[in-house]
């Protein structure tokens, strides 16, 4: 007797009027996390530097493929460029190919970051750096100047051959010191926020015997 209800309550309801459901939309979730910081070309050229210098170390050549598409993705505004860079997508790609040995999966993936590469004129950072390539004679300096805006950062870097004993130093125009970087590194950086306008000069020493093959980037 119980089925026969069940039943008959069943047949009931689905010949009786349907009462129309109104359906609520599900409120859009609202995010809360803080919006992304935009991309720092300079930041990113630097940790690329760093990443290399780790694949040296560890003979990673995963790592050095890393660094190389890390500096791949930042654009290079060249500026008194004389031939081939040391610190470069091509060079770096070159170094991941020499770690690699005859490893043809990663020998294969490098291949494959060297031509998505191609052709690249925009990126999410924007117009880039500016790269200087020079070459910094032994006991000696190269000087330059820049023109900075009073309150917003002003960073500079010079990478020079590997083993070399580089320093970057800014003055005023009054002759007066504001940044030094000498620490006995092949890669030092200066990065100040000018309080004033005006024109700055950079000296780009090399403290070491030998001549350095030195890429100079700025913002």
């Amino acid at each position: 007797m119980v089925r026969g209800f069940l039943i008959a309550g069943a047949m009931m309801a689905m010949s009786g009027p349907v009462a129309a459901q109104e359906q609520v939309p599900a409120p859009t979730p609202v995010s809360t996390a803080p919006p992304a910081a935009p991309a720092d070309p300079f930041a990113q050229a630097i940790a690329a530097r760093q990443v290399a210098d780790f694949a040296r170390r560890e003979r990673d050549p995963y790592a050095m493929l890393t660094a190389a598409r890390m500096l791949q993705q930042v654009p290079i505004s060249e500026e008194k460029a004389q031939g081939d860079a040391p610190f470069s997508p091509e060079a770096l790609f070159t170094e991941a190919k020499a770690l690699a040995r005859d490893d043809q999966n990663v020998l294969l993936q490098i291949r494959m970051a060297q031509s998505s590469g191609r052709g690249v004129v925009a990126s999410a950072f924007g117009k880039g750096l500016v790269r200087r390539v020079l070459d910094v004679d032994p006991r000696n300096a190269y000087r330059f100047t820049v023109t900075a805006k009073g309150g917003e950062p002003l960073r500079i870097g010079a990478i020079g051959d590997i083993g070399t004993n580089m320093y970057i130093r800014l003055l005023d125009t009054s002759g007066k010191q504001i940044c030094l970087d000498d620490n006995k590194d092949y890669a030092p950086v200066c990065a100040v926020t000018p309080r004033a306008s005006g024109q700055y000069r950079v000296d780009i020493g090399n403290r070491s015997t030998a001549r350095s093959r030195t890429v100079v980037l700025s913002n």
